[in-house]
């Protein structure tokens, strides 16, 4: 369950950051994660969850945007949302992830 490693690391940065901002209490995180990221949503929210117990970010509510996988195709640069079919615009099957595997700390609020 590498959501436990991530969940780590994201409360490093979010207690850090609060730290720095004089919040001492985090009541809500806006996450981004990509499908193609290969993180389950619940189970990172889980494992934040109960790391989260007796710190700052304890009872937190967690807001997760899914972000499609869009792919670019190599000899275009066409948008593609899908590699199936190859690049509508060129007929080429040079495609790549452009976006879809991120996982980013888009915000968070607390006092």
């Amino acid at each position: 369950m590498h959501e436990l490693s991530i969940a780590e690391e994201l409360l490093a940065i979010i207690e850090k950051r609060a730290s720095q901002e004089g919040i001492r209490k985090v009541e809500r995180i806006n996450l981004r994660i990509g499908e193609y990221s290969g993180i389950l949503p619940e189970s990172l929210e889980f494992a934040f969850e109960v790391l989260s117990q007796g710190k700052l970010t304890e009872g937190a509510s967690i807001e997760i945007e899914l972000v499609s996988p869009k792919f670019i195709c190599g000899r275009c640069g066409t948008s593609v949302p899908s590699p199936e079919r190859g690049c509508p615009n060129c007929g080429s099957c040079e495609l790549s992830l452009g976006s879809g595997d991120e996982l980013e700390i888009i915000s968070f609020e607390g006092e």
